[in-house]
């Protein structure tokens, strides 16, 4: 006759990390009195050190429950700490209620691995029952409990209850060691809580005497990665006032701190002095500079600290590379990533998907699908799983491609293999499909967001509402920006900058400027993208004497105005006929040593023309050359277009052949404003000439071209043999 014992399932029972399997359970839940004699008396079979893995560690459950007498709880208390450290904290529950109900009594140090049992489970609520249950069949808590409790209450985020109890403990008796104090300096760490830590370094100093390099390092770890590197820096002075050695660890924290902050000299000056102390830096600490170099676009630093790092003896790995593609691709140098890719391979160094997503990522950015889809295939080809930063980088290059197909395709396949789209994969259908003007397909994506359970973001619906924008539909702009905060998404400065955009490219000032109040009464700061629509927008009315006063009142808000803040009052100010606030804004970015770019000369060179300055104008464009500038085709035309309108033709033309000399090509809007030109000059023959000239490369007369030469024909006023070439351009 057999009994049947215990078959649950943990998995909903309790919070498993690892489950056991139910056929082991299962196994352990059934055993037959008609074989316990057969173990009378006999241990010899317990060996803990035979067990590899959770079935061994159950077969031996199974064997000793069969023995008779049965053996004492210390053999079980082994036994279960074998299956901790393996990980198995539910099973190790399990089998404490099992050897509970065949009477086997529990001591302390069985009840302090349930409480860690309970704790890595994050179950600090049952561990407190625990505690509750030995004291009250008499055992008294100890410093393991205290510590696991203590450790228990901060791995499940609850660090004032973690104080809490170490404080009730000691005050009922509970002595602290250096374990106690070492975990809670780590947890407090973590937390972010340095001032608590350095407290109980102060304590640990008075009970036991000076802490080990570990609770320094700890110390010193949380407050680099707080970015208070000082702060570290006086942790280090009082370790080796106290004679404490430091170690690798501590000074690749505090290089990893002063690189945060941009202290690059005091970064290197730890780097000698722990050479000077013969304290060898290893591959994290010239990750930490490789890696810094990189995002702060500074590559060819980043090659000198590798060169330095290769020539000390230490071999480069994947996050080395990974910080050097990552460096190179962002700095728009594909290539180069690709080639520190070949590299590492080289180097028998393998990849991981990390290295691939970068470049996949660059590449599909450069407009480099076909790079990108090779690389996926390759990856796919090692064996490296894609990830969803994958899927997403490649989803976002075939958009950027107007390939919505393949953008389709690729999410099915991600779908496919259980790769979960996020809020990031749909927010890049979403921003492309605006863009192209496609805003009602870009809502429907909004609503399979919705159904399949992701939130838009404000990320996401700002999106659509500059696609709204840029179609002109205020007004449905106007609706989503409304229901915003009704679905639970709060608008932010770019919301606002938007839609802002949007009132002024339809002229509607005063609709901007409501708004742009309304966003300062929000407690929000304007940017200077906010800035510098309002102060186009302004212009575009003519108010451009708000204009600057907007500009100015930026700078005393501390926004400080780009170049393209400074290029849109310049071109306001041009447009308005305010050539002399112009002249002396360009002055100002001058005396400011802001970056003056073709686009800022070309507005001025504009403005002087509309304003008759045509000696101005050409001076300043004969010195662009000396200042390292090169004419675009915006500037020839607009230069060509100022000396036709001053009846300058010789000169005009003079320059149309230059600019084809430089291999700055016409485009329409060159070859419109020049017949124009030609026509006002009564040069109709050289207008018809360039006409043919500008079909032939593909260009076309737009409607005010059009229309002066369909008057010139009216009015008889075209040379005969110019009609079949004027005709070919109507």
């Amino acid at each position: 006759m057999r009994r049947r014992g215990f078959v649950v399932s943990l998995s909903t029972k309790i919070g498993m990390s690892s489950p056991p399997s139910q056929i082991s359970l299962f196994k352990v839940g059934f055993h037959s009195p008609a074989h316990t004699h057969n173990h009378k008396g006999n241990t010899s079979r317990y060996n803990p050190k035979e067990i590899n893995n959770l079935e061994d560690a159950l077969d031996l459950f199974n064997s000793m429950i069969r023995m008779h007498p049965l053996p004492c709880v210390v053999l079980f208390n082994q036994l279960f700490g074998k299956i901790v450290r393996m990980k198995h904290y539910s099973s190790v529950i399990f089998l404490y209620k099992k050897m509970g109900l065949l009477g086997i009594v529990p001591n302390l140090c069985t009840f302090n691995i349930l409480i860690n049992c309970f704790s890595h489970l994050r179950n600090t609520s049952s561990s407190l029952s625990v505690l509750g249950k030995l004291i009250k069949i008499g055992y008294e808590p100890n410093t393991v409990t205290m510590n696991t409790l203590v450790k228990g209450f901060f791995v499940d985020g609850k660090p004032a209850e973690a104080a809490k109890c170490f404080r009730k403990m000691t005050e009922a008796g509970c002595v602290p060691d250096m374990i106690t104090y070492s975990t809670l300096v780590n947890s407090f760490c973590k937390m972010g809580d340095t001032d608590s830590a350095i407290d109980l370094l102060e304590k640990m100093e008075e009970k036991f005497g000076k802490p080990d390099v570990i609770a320094y390092n700890t110390v010193i770890d949380c407050l680099c990665k707080d970015g208070l590197f000082f702060g570290a820096l006086n942790i280090l002075s009082e370790m080796t006032r106290q004679g404490i050695v430091p170690d690798v660890v501590t000074y690749t924290s505090l290089i990893h701190g002063a690189c945060k902050i941009d202290q690059w000299k005091e970064a290197r000056r730890l780097l000698n002095e722990m050479i000077g102390q013969r304290i060898s830096p290893n591959v994290i600490t010239f990750n930490v500079f490789i890696d810094k170099l990189c995002k702060d676009g500074l590559v060819a630093d980043a090659m000198k600290v590798f060169s330095q790092m290769a020539s000390q003896g230490i071999v480069p790995n994947v996050v080395t590379y990974n910080s050097l593609i990552h460096g190179a691709c962002k700095l728009g140098k594909w290539k180069e990533g690709a080639r520190f890719l070949s590299e590492m391979v080289g180097r028998k160094l393998s990849p991981n998907v990390h290295t691939f997503s970068i470049l996949i990522d660059a590449a599909c950015k450069e407009g480099l699908f076909d790079d990108a889809t090779v690389l996926f295939s390759e990856m796919s080809n090692k064996g490296i799983v894609p990830n969803v930063v994958t899927y997403t980088s490649l989803i976002h290059g075939a958009c950027m491609l107007g390939q919505w197909k393949e953008a389709s395709r690729l999410l099915n396949e991600m779908v496919g293999r259980k790769i979960i789209p996020n809020v990031q994969t749909f927010n890049v259908f979403v921003d492309t499909l605006c863009k192209e003007g496609m805003v009602d397909d870009a809502r429907g994506v909004v609503e399979v967001m919705v159904h399949k359970g992701i939130k838009p973001t404000v990320v996401t619906y700002n999106s659509v509402l500059d696609g709204y924008c840029l179609r002109g539909e205020i007004v449905e702009a106007e609706k989503l920006f409304d229901i915003m905060s009704g679905n639970g998404c709060e608008c932010n400065v770019s919301s606002y900058s938007i839609l802002i955009n949007g009132y002024c490219k339809n002229k509607r000032i005063g609709e901007a400027l409501r708004l742009f109040r309304e966003l300062c009464s929000k407690g929000l700061n304007p940017d200077v993208v906010t800035y510098t629509t309002l102060v186009g927008g302004l212009c575009k009315v003519g108010r451009t004497q708000d204009a600057h006063e907007l500009f100015k009142k930026m700078q005393a808000y501390s926004q400080l105005p780009d170049c393209q803040t400074y290029a849109t009052l310049l071109d306001g100010l041009c447009k308005n006929g305010k050539l002399e606030e112009a002249m002396a804004l360009f002055q100002e970015m001058e005396e400011k040593k802001l970056h003056l770019d073709i686009v800022s000369h070309t507005i001025l060179i504009g403005g002087m023309c509309k304003a008759g300055n045509f000696a101005a104008a050409k001076k300043l464009f004969c010195s662009l050359s000396s200042k390292g500038l090169q004419p675009n085709v915006r500037t020839y035309t607009v230069m060509i277009d100022g000396l036709l309108v001053g009846g300058l033709v010789a000169e005009a033309l003079n320059l149309h052949r230059e600019m084809e000399d430089k291999s700055c090509c016409p485009d329409s809007c060159t070859y419109n404003l020049m017949i124009r030109g030609l026509i006002r000059n009564n040069e109709t023959s050289r207008a018809g000439q360039l006409a043919n000239e500008m079909v032939e490369r593909g260009f076309s007369a737009d409607c005010s071209t059009l229309e002066m030469f369909v008057d010139l024909v009216a009015k008889g006023e075209l040379d005969p043999s110019l009609q079949p070439l004027v005709q070919k351009t109507l």
